[in-house]
């Protein structure tokens, strides 16, 4: 976005030129318009924040928005980012207040911040615009690589964020395939299921404590010793991430939606190979999903390495041309990110590889224009 559109913008909003001018801001925009309408927000009480990961956002208060002079039913505010370094991700969602933090179900939205002025797109509060017009059976598949060496999982379930999923209890429990998959099948009603984005995460019950919650220990709580369900562990490859839920995108045009087979573990995690005696070593090379995905106009790739080394971080179009090299060259060991802002290219499904030594591991993510 060139700076002269930014200005029109903050002029609007009554900030001078001469703050863009010292620092980099960027504005973020939420449309509250179906939350008001189904009656879940109110525009004369309810205030909206958005909060973060980065000064001078932060995860426990954050800032208010208020009102765009353009239009009623967005909600924004400019945020002056004065510390931060260029080529960084930073995670963010939007929360109303109504008898208590009403939070965004989805995963943390992210950008990524280069140093410059920054207009965010428009989006609706939850990715919610709207309900389904007719019913969708949903398949949801998991495949159960917990590290459960001297225990038994019994029983599998699954909470989510539209029913006839729920937050609050297991009563959704998987039938076992006997072949270490677990699946369910769900009738999501049409007047009342929300198109877009739906959260959901699975849990298990088992007949006493896995032994990784000795051995690794438990940061997230997620074993509960009155009941013994645990939660899904999702906080691999970015360890503290308590919060993570898987998503699926609800589209009412196909009324039967099979899931593409979760882990109970991220890929690359490794579980079952871990011994008793120690954690196990990281993975020689673990690529995550590129975040946000789909993207536009720009989005993170993160890559640990296990050990120094010489790398590739490549992207590839469907044909197998390489259009981007995004790293290269010698790259210590831990967790990198690089940022990419594709120039030129058509919207469609791309593949990024990570070559490290005799390693290659292989992604793919979708840009839309």
């Amino acid at each position: 976005m060139k700076l002269s559109t930014t200005l029109i913008v903050t002029a609007a909003l009554g900030i001078g030129s001469s703050a863009w001018a010292e620092t980099s801001a960027v504005l973020f925009q939420v449309d509250m318009s179906v939350q008001e309408d189904i009656g879940n927000f109110n525009s004369a009480t309810d205030p909206v924040y958005v909060r973060g990961g980065l000064a001078p956002l932060d995860w426990e208060t954050g800032l208010q928005l208020t009102e765009s002079v353009i239009n009623e039913d967005v909600y924004e505010v400019v945020v002056d980012f004065d510390d931060a370094d260029a080529g960084t991700t930073v995670e963010f969602k939007y929360v109303y207040i109504a008898g208590g933090d009403n939070w965004e179900t989805r995963n943390n939205r992210s950008f990524l911040f280069e140093g410059e002025d920054l207009i965010l797109d428009t989006v609706f509060f939850d990715d919610f615009y709207g309900y389904t017009d007719q019913d969708v059976t949903v398949t949801f598949n998991v495949l159960q690589n917990d590290d459960c060496l001297s225990c038994t999982i019994d029983q599998m379930a699954i909470r989510g964020a539209a029913a006839p999923l729920n937050w609050d209890d297991d009563t959704q429990t998987l039938t076992d395939n006997g072949d270490d998959t677990w699946s369910i099948s769900l009738l999501f009603p049409a007047g009342t299921t929300p198109r877009g984005t739906i959260a959901y995460k699975y849990r298990a019950h088992a007949d006493m404590k896995p032994e990784r919650f000795d051995i690794l220990g438990d940061p997230c709580t997620a074993w509960d010793d009155l009941t013994n369900w645990m939660w899904q562990d999702l906080r691999n490859p970015y360890p503290g991430d308590c919060l993570a839920n898987l998503t699926f995108e609800m589209d009412d045009t196909n009324p039967t939606l099979e899931l593409d087979l979760d882990d109970w573990y991220p890929p690359a995690v490794g579980v079952e190979d871990r011994g008793l005696d120690a954690p196990a070593a990281p993975a020689a090379v673990v690529l995550a999903q590129n975040t946000p995905n789909p993207f536009n106009p720009s989005t993170a790739i993160h890559f640990e390495l296990a050990e120094a080394g010489s790398i590739e971080l490549a992207v590839y179009d469907l044909a197998g041309r390489k259009v981007a090299t995004l790293a290269e060259g010698d790259h210590s060991a831990g967790r990198h990110t690089v940022g990419w802002r594709p120039a030129g290219l058509a919207s469609g499904v791309y593949v990024y590889s990570l070559v490290a030594g005799e390693n290659r591991v292989e992604r793919s993510m979708l840009l839309l224009k």
